[in-house]
Parts: structure tokens; sequence; C-alpha cells
């Protein structure tokens, strides 16, 4: 099977990892430098100590051909643009898979309606150490819904069984998105203001009250089917990626823009569209803004 993945960061990369092994793979990437390196030299993966180097393609978005059996968009939710201004890239390609953090992106994905779209998260926990390598930091799994179409060629995937990089097929995209954002918006906003792995939320007393404020907040304004499950499974990502940094932590200590736009402005949206206030969000929404436009060196 030929898949494409656009995107060189950290999830890109990881994907391209797992799926090269038995796959004819090529990412896409933003700059001409990193395709060149992943072209000539291959990609690293780095694993409870282990080094994997696996052969793929590569080439710059901007300049590529493109016309894989499947391909997974995994650019951060900001660089969407790139992708849904540039559909006619996507003519020969049948089975697009987004797998972007936060739901802004949903709505425009109508674009693509005459294709098979696929939208789903990734509970892995990752980190680009540089143009060619990437660490496997936390093993989750990756869950696909449908959105238009059919599932019918992500199905191998799911039935190959991965080891350690599961997929698996749920039926309500909405509640897979929703599920995924929950997590976004309890851990990654309070880590990256706290400066502190993910696991301090649960160790320390105060921090934990903090999510669970938060996260009564994000139940006015979401979707949540069972409110008791959803909070189980923040405890448990919080539990399972203890010793990770957030990628929002990741990206306010790099001075990087982060996607609080995708997560808790979407959730404050939803709070305007319903006449909700939700002033915890608010609270946090703009700290992040300011710690990205403060420029301060963090963590």
């Amino acid at each position: 099977m030929k898949i494409g993945i656009v995107g060189g960061g950290a999830i890109g990369l990881l994907v391209a990892a797992y799926l090269g092994k038995e796959h004819k793979v090529t990412v896409y990437t933003r700059r001409s430098p990193q395709a060149k390196r992943l072209q000539n030299e291959g990609l690293r993966l780095e694993k409870k100590g282990e080094t994997t180097c696996i052969s793929i393609q590569a080439a710059p978005f901007a300049e590529a051909a493109i016309d894989d059996d499947i391909v997974f968009i995994t650019v951060k939710q900001y660089d969407m643009s790139s992708v849904l201004d540039n559909t006619e890239r996507f003519r020969h390609v049948q089975t697009i898979v987004f797998l972007p953090n936060g739901m802004g992106h949903v709505e425009k994905l109508a674009a693509f309606a005459e294709k098979n779209v696929v939208v789903g998260v990734v509970e892995h926990g990752a980190i680009k150490r540089d143009d060619r390598t990437v660490e496997h930091t936390g093993i989750g799994k990756i869950v696909l819904a449908s959105l238009y179409g059919t599932l019918q060629d992500v199905m191998p995937l799911a039935a190959r069984c991965i080891s350690d990089f599961p997929f698996e097929i749920a039926d309500d995209w909405e509640q897979v998105l929703v599920k995924k954002l929950i997590v976004n918006a309890v851990i990654n906003p309070l880590t990256a203001l706290l400066r502190v792995p993910n696991g301090k939320l649960l160790q320390v007393a105060p921090y934990y009250e903090m999510m669970k404020l938060l996260f009564s907040e994000l139940q006015q304004v979401l979707p949540i089917k069972d409110g008791a499950a959803a909070w189980k499974h923040i405890v448990d990502i919080c539990q399972k990626t203890a010793e990770n940094y957030s990628s929002m932590y990741m990206d306010v200590a790099r001075h990087r823009k982060t996607e609080v736009d995708a997560i808790l402005g979407y959730v404050l949206k939803k709070g305007d569209e319903l006449g909700i206030e939700l002033p915890l969000s608010q609270f946090l929404f703009y700290a992040i803004k300011g710690m990205e436009e403060g420029g301060e060196k963090h963590g």
C-alpha cells in the first residue's frame, strides 16, 4: 500500500516510522532540507533505549505529486490552511485521514466530501529529536472514524495489529474527537501554565483540584455522554504519560505557536454559541496566548 504523510513533526514521523516497516511511505514536509535528509539518511525511531532506522521516501509538500492510496494529515491545527487551500493537490487520493488536535477543522473538511474522509486521534506520546529522529515516549493507539465515505482503505491497518502501534475503528466520529479534545483542554494548558509534566497534575493535590474544576466547566458545553468515563480517561492519560510534557508545554518552552486556538478556542466558541460563560477556560486561553506573545523562556 502507498501511504503519504503530510507533516514532518513528531506525529508525522511516528506514523511514518511504524507504517514504513511494511508499506511504501512518503513524508511530505514543509521544508526541503528535512525532506532531503529523510530521503538520503532514513528515518530513525527511538523507543525504550533502542534505535531503528527505516527507509522511506520524502519530498517537499509544495513540490510533490501526491498519488498515494491513503494520505495522513498530521500538521498542527494552525497549519491546516496549507492543506485546505490546496485541495487540488489531493485529486488522485481516495482516502484522507486527518489527525490534528482540536475540532476547528472538521467543518472545513466538506471540501473533500467526494473522497473517503477519516478523522482520528493519536494517543501516543512522541518527541521529534531532529529532522529525521522521533522518540516514541508513550505507547497508545490511533482511533479512526468515518466523516465522509467509507473506512475500507484503513480497515487493513486496524486488522494488522502492528506491535506498539495499534489502530482502532470507532462508529461515532464526534465522540472520538470530543474525547481527545477534553484531554487536550484539561492537560495541555494546565501543564503549560504550571510548567510541569503530565503526572504532576495527579500528584499535587491543588493541581488535581484545578483539573476537576476545569473539567466541570467543559461539561457544560461539550457533548460528553458519560462524564465519569471521560474523567477516568483524562486520569488514565495522565498516569500513562506521567513523565511526558504536553505538546502545549513544549511549544511554549520552545517559543513556538501553540494549538490553544483549536483547543480552548473551540471550547470558548461553543460557550458563546450556547450563551454560557466559561471563566476558567477563558483565563487559561489568555494565559497561554500571553505566554506565546510574551516570548519568555519557560521550563
